[in-house]
């Protein structure tokens, strides 16, 4: 058998294995960006530090100051501790969902 026979006789089955393929991927990527926002963003003041703002937030994260440090440095690609005031880095302290609207509007208003 020959690729255009192949084709001939399975293009039907062939576009739909790619297009799940292609699918499963899009949604794997929108996936593993939805989970990342999940955690709050905290900007960087001056003479702020990793442990200083485990400190701050000591009771809103289920792990030791340690494993807190560990983690911000690990998914903020940071070197030996330092922080730049400004910048923005990731906490492992779950976002609240303060910023959805409960209001009622009537339909005449």
């Amino acid at each position: 058998m020959t690729l255009k026979s192949i084709w001939d006789r399975y293009y039907i089955a062939i576009i739909f294995i790619i297009t799940c393929f292609v699918l499963g991927l899009v949604l794997m990527v929108v996936t593993v960006n939805q989970a990342g926002s999940e955690y709050n963003e905290v900007s960087v003041a001056s003479g702020d530090s990793i442990w200083s703002l485990a400190d701050e937030y000591a009771g809103n994260y289920k792990m030791s100051k340690q494993e807190f440090v560990a983690w911000v440095e690990k998914e903020n690609q940071i070197i030996n501790g330092k922080l730049t005031a400004g910048e923005t880095i990731t906490i492992p302290v779950k976002k609240a969902n303060n910023d959805i609207d409960r209001s009622i509007q009537l339909a005449n208003e």
